[in-house]
Order: C-alpha cells, then structure tokens, then sequence
C-alpha cells in the first residue's frame, strides 16, 4: 500500500508517539508478537518512496584531478565504486565558462571558475545567438577534459557504481548573459535574456550529445538551473557562477528547453529528464517562495511531465518541524505529484572536522530527509575538499597527481553507511521504536527498507550512548555494519539471524536481514 507522502511523515509520528506512550507496558502487538522491550519494529506492508540512489558533486574540483594520475585512480575509487562508498549518483557540471573571463572579474575562488566546451573563439558576431550555440563545429570536445576524464573513469573503472549521470548549470555560458558574465550586475538581476532561451537550449543539448551518444555516459537527467532564487549578482554575490530567475521567467525557460529535450529524446531514443528548481534552501527560503516556481511552471504543458522537485540544503535546521512544515505548505497537491530529490547537501561550516560530530549530522539530515520529506535521492554537494572546510566527503589536494586521498573523516563512512547498502529500486516503509524507554525514544532514529528479493535493511542513527535494541521478525541471516568513534564501515557481526543489536554510541549502523 502507497502511502500518501504528505501524510506519511505525520503518520509515521503518531505511530511512533501512540507506541512511546505505551512502552512502559511492553505490549504485544502482529509486528512484535513477544512483546520485545526497545524493539525494531518494520512493517513492509506500508510503502512509502523508491529509492533512486545516493551521489555528490564533482563540482569545481574534478577538473583539478590529472589525467592518468594516481589521484583519479584512487578518487574515482573512494567514491564512486563498490571497494569504496559505492555512490551511484554523479552529479556533473555545465560550466557557463568562468575561466576564460580574466582575474579582473574573478579575482577570488579560483577552483570555483569553469571551462565550458563551447570554443567562444569562434563565436561569429554576424550570426545570432542561438546558430553560434547550435553549431556542432562550435565545439571543443578536449575541453574540461580534467573533469571529463574523471568522469569516465568513475563509470568506466572496475566496480563502478555509477548508475546515473545528471548534468547541471549554475549559469548559462556568460556570451548568452544579460551581464556579459556568470553572475548578474545587480543582485537578482534575470540574466538570462529572453532572446536567448533558444541559444542556451541549445547549448545544453549540445552537452547531453557529447556525454550521452558520443561518450555513451548513462545520463539520466539535465538540470539547466540552479538555486534560482538567490541574488547571483553585484560584488558580494560573485563569488561563484550563479543566474537568478524570477518565477514567471525560469517557467517561461523551462518550456523553450523541454521542447528540446524532448525532441532529443525522441530522435536518440533516450529517457532523460529534466531536473526542476534545484532550489536553494527549502527552508530558508521558505516553502512559500518555492511554490512561486511551482505555480509558474503549473502554466505550461511541459509541467505535467515534471514528477520531481530538486532541492537544497546548506546549514539547514536538524528540526522535525522544518521538514513537516515544508511538506505541508507544498500541500496535498503537490506533494503527491512531486517526489522529492535532495541534489545538495552540506554542512556549511568552516574548519575542517574529522569526527563523529560531523558525521552525526549528515546521518541525521539523511535519516529526516528519508522519513519526512520522502527524498527519493540524497546528495553530498562535493565529492572531495582540497581546503578547510566541512564540504567534502573525502579530502584531497586540489591539483596533485599522486596526492593522498583522506578517507579518515566520518561524514565520508556514514555515507556508505547508506550507499553501500541500499539500491536502486529498494522501497522504504514504515519503522518504529516499540515498547522503547525514553533514552531510547531520545538517542535512535531508524528507518526501513524492502527489496524485492525479501532483504530487509534497516538504518539506525544513535546520537547518544550505547543501546542494546531488539529486532522483531522471523529472518535466517544478519549482518550488523557500524561506523562510529572507533569504526568505519565495520561489520560487527554476520551470521544467524538473532533478535537483538548493540547499537554503540554517537554511531550509524545499518542492519541487513535475509
């Protein structure tokens, strides 16, 4: 039974209060007939969200990574196959060609400038916009060739986990902007010209060609947008590439851009789709500004084939509440049509910690967005850091051809606590505490999830101390695989299945029964 998404979040609340104020009596119950104390409880009857898979951003580092190196060799393993985190989600950038515009514009955050494979040198001034970026012979496929490369070896490399490719823009190629550049004049200035719709369009398919029949690379979606909602523009918003779009313009893009995909689709035979919003923080900026967006786009006819809503979260709350409150102002009616994907993710905070403390909190954003926002897909923003600051998965330093890649950081192990374990495909249900005392009920957070082969995998967070749980249910074999102070993906235990876990302190665990 599919459950209403707008609804499962305050269900599954409920069940799990009802439960908490019985726990004293360690009643018995169909999902737990013996009346366990602290007990797992997965009802596989009760579905809710399909897992896609989980990724990051090779954003503004990949195309540091030497060619050949050992570096590549070693990052593409660490994150992107199964002797590593076994990310199945990368996530590529459209650069808008940053790079080429001079220290006299872009004087700072000089990883974050791009190279675009469009060659401007070529760029005809007696034809328009849109036969330049429609050109073919407009194109340098060696370009970006750092970022490229890694790519494919993700996808290419023995154990590959690479399942889908998106590809997303930050902002359109500065020749097609209102401001000559990658950023507006002024803060939230439309950059994007309306005369240029068709050029920028074309310049997207441009790249989906390169990377999907060219290089036959398994792209699954394009994201033309990003965070269309934050200034992007005057001197404290350059910082990186970035174009705002007022609603009504970004709805009026979308339409232009979806004929395209659309007919590319058709004419290769392929399935990709077009990733909307990519909204900057759903909380900050309030469920109110992205239904702006939602209700532009509704206009169109283009909108009834969008099923999902790309979302990000920068130092967004930990709180239950900012999650149920964003899932009930998108309302009954757009929830059930939009599912929801978290495409950026970080913790934005400076320095660089290595603890359980960090990645504490990415298990938590996880686990919450996974139970209460239904997030059908989950990803770090960038895969590797070359500096201090908590955004990488893994550290690195940006450029080295044989330089050490730090997989010594927790948020890097709590990840795979996911990755490593769920698939594509695997359905998530519903999940309590039974018969649980109130350190429990504070410390544990779990979610479930069902594979069609009967695997049963379950998810425990414990920002707290040491637990004992019971598991109720009939299974033949368990394994038990932690990551906390003193593990990193460690498997604690594999054998028969019995009826309890120690779950250790401030640790994610993931439980997988047959």
């Amino acid at each position: 039974m599919k459950k209403n998404k707008l609804l499962s979040a305050l269900a599954a609340a409920a069940i799990i209060a009802v439960c908490f104020a019985l726990s004293a009596c360690s009643r018995t119950s169909q999902l737990n007939p013996q009346g366990l104390k602290n007990c797992i409880v997965a009802d596989t009857s009760t579905e809710y969200q399909t897992v896609e898979g989980f990724g990051a951003s090779s954003c503004w580092w990949s195309q540091t990574v030497p060619d050949g190196s050992k570096s590549q060799i070693e990052l593409a393993k660490a994150l992107y196959s199964t002797d590593g985190i076994a990310l199945s989600i990368y996530r590529y950038n459209i650069g808008g060609g940053s790079a080429e515009l001079g220290a006299d514009i872009y004087k700072d955050y000089k990883e974050r400038r791009t190279e675009t494979l469009f060659d401007a040198s070529k760029y005809d001034k007696s034809k328009s916009a849109k036969e330049n970026f429609g050109n073919t012979d407009n194109y340098d496929s060696t370009k970006d060739k750092n970022a490229i490369a890694f790519m494919e070896r993700c996808v290419k490399q023995d154990n590959s986990s690479v399942k889908e490719i998106v590809l997303f823009s930050n902002s359109p190629h500065y020749l097609l902007t209102a401001s000559g550049k990658t950023h507006g004049d002024y803060e939230y200035q439309n950059n994007l010209p309306e005369e240029n719709y068709e050029a920028y369009s074309e310049y997207l398919i441009q790249y989906l060609y390169e990377m999907s029949v060219v290089r036959k690379l398994p792209v699954s979606a394009i994201s033309p947008v990003n965070e269309p909602q934050h200034r992007w523009g005057g001197d404290k918003n350059s910082v990186q590439e970035g174009c705002h779009f007022d609603a009504e313009n970004l709805a009026a893009f979308y339409n232009v851009f979806y004929r395209y995909l659309d007919s590319f689709n058709t004419r290769y035979a392929k399935k990709i789709k077009l990733s909307v919003l990519e909204s900057g923080n759903y909380d900050t900026y309030k469920p109110a500004a992205i239904l702006e967006y939602v209700y532009a786009m509704s206009e169109y006819d283009y909108f009834d084939k969008i099923d999902s809503l790309a979302v990000h979260s920068y130092g967004e709350p930990l709180s239950d509440e900012a999650r149920n409150s964003f899932m009930y102002k998108l309302g009954a009616k757009w929830a059930d049509k939009f599912s929801i994907e978290m495409s950026e993710v970080c913790h934005m905070e400076s320095g660089l910690d290595k603890s359980m403390g960090s990645g504490l909190y990415l298990a938590q954003m996880m686990d919450k967005d996974m139970r209460l926002l239904g997030a059908t897909s989950w990803s770090w923003w960038i895969g590797a850091s070359g500096y201090s600051y908590n955004d990488g998965l893994v550290g690195w330093e940006f450029g080295a051809r044989d330089g050490a890649v730090d997989t010594d950081i927790k948020r890097y192990s709590v990840m795979g606590q996911y990755s490593k374990y769920l698939q594509k495909g695997d359905v998530r249900i519903d999940a309590i505490l039974d018969n649980a005392v109130n350190s429990v009920k504070r410390d544990i957070s779990v979610s479930a999830y069902k594979r069609s082969d009967g695997t049963l995998i379950m998810i425990v967070t414990n920002t707290g101390k040491a637990h004992r749980l019971s598991v109720a249910g009939e299974y033949k074999d368990m394994q038990v695989t932690t990551t906390d102070d003193n593990c990193d993906i460690t498997t604690v235990y594999g054998g028969k299945f019995r009826n309890y876990v120690n779950i250790s302190a401030k640790s994610v665990t993931t439980i997988v029964l047959k």
